[in-house]
């Protein structure tokens, strides 16, 4: 069944990229020999790689539907926030983890309702969304926790289970899930109907806005977990700070997958090939000795250009269908 939901390009992509990272690995063992273990770089991958490829996968399905949310940064930060306020009150580790859990998927969740009842644009929804979450979060950490300097500590190890021991777990358990969705879920077929054509929709019976909160809902399933798997890593919690600038890393590794932009087509196991292969593309470099200021221009100029080619290529694609 997946394999008829792939078009020609996404399988092309998936090669390519499958590819690239057996190459990227190759290249690190061979650098590894001369110092580092290539055996740490292997186990530590899903656990560094987990925040932003959780947060891809829920990216994905709202990309498919000709959607786009700018505020993940912002609703990881307000997670953030609410889970050291909760620490800080007191809470058991397991009603911190699912106040956190709960938090990322409702503020995802309110975003597909208010696209939906509001009828703006979700780039717009989001955009001020990106600034509206994090601004929560401060206010929330300064009214809840007395004498708030800018961070919440949060030292005790019992906090930090999902994040430190079971990031690869719940990680690999997100993507299994995603695929079967992908594989046999009637609903992400409508996302991709949704993206290639809302008048399409509207002439099968379909309710577009239904369709596209359901985007939401769904991605803040992962986006919840994005937020509760980054949160648990840190020893302190900084809501101005956190998570700043990962839109750009989540939105690379997907449209990098073979999502479109501008919706109507994409896959899971192209997002979790992209952002591995992001992942190896900065160890390589690491283990190279690439100056780490080069390489954050190195991996902003490699997904501006990705997204700049896919953009291009499929207004190619669409005046070429017009045509004919």
């Amino acid at each position: 069944m997946l394999h008829g939901r792939f078009t020609r390009f996404l399988l092309q992509r998936m090669v390519f990229l499958s590819l690239g990272n057996l190459l990227l690995l190759g290249a690190i063992f061979m650098l590894t020999r001369d110092g580092g273990s290539f055996r740490d770089v292997i186990r530590h991958a899903a656990p560094n790689i987990a925040p932003a490829l959780l947060a891809g996968l829920g990216l994905t399905g709202i990309l498919c539907a000709g959607a786009i949310d700018l505020s993940i940064a912002s609703i990881i930060a307000l997670s953030g926030a609410v889970f050291g306020v909760f620490v800080a009150r007191g809470f058991p580790p397991v009603i911190c983890y699912v106040a956190c859990y709960l938090t990322g998927v409702g503020l995802s969740g309110l975003n597909g309702s208010l696209v939906r009842w509001m009828k703006i644009p979700p780039l717009i929804i989001t955009l001020g969304g990106l600034a509206f979450y994090r601004g929560v979060a401060l206010i929330l950490a300064d009214s809840a926790i007395p004498g708030f300097s800018g961070n919440i500590s949060v030292p005790d190890d019992a906090f930090h289970s999902p994040g430190k021991e079971h990031a690869g777990v719940i990680l690999f358990g997100a993507i299994a899930m995603a695929l079967l969705w992908e594989g046999f879920s009637k609903t992400f077929c409508k996302w991709l109907a949704l993206g290639n054509s809302e008048e399409a929709c509207h002439l099968v019976g379909m309710s577009p806005g239904r369709v596209m909160q359901s985007a939401f809902w769904v991605g803040g399933l992962f986006l919840g977990l994005s937020a509760l798997v980054f949160v648990t890593r840190i020893q302190a919690i900084e809501p101005a700070r956190m998570a700043l600038g990962l839109e750009l890393q989540v939105i690379g590794a997907v449209i990098l997958g073979g999502t479109n932009i501008f919706g109507g087509e994409g896959s899971y196991a192209g997002t979790v090939l992209g952002a591995f292969f992001l992942y190896f593309l900065s160890e390589l470099m690491v283990y190279a000795g690439v100056s780490p200021y080069f390489q954050e221009v190195v991996a902003g100029a490699i997904i501006i250009f990705v997204i700049g080619l896919d953009c291009a290529m499929h207004r190619k694609r669409k005046l070429l269908e017009e045509v004919a």
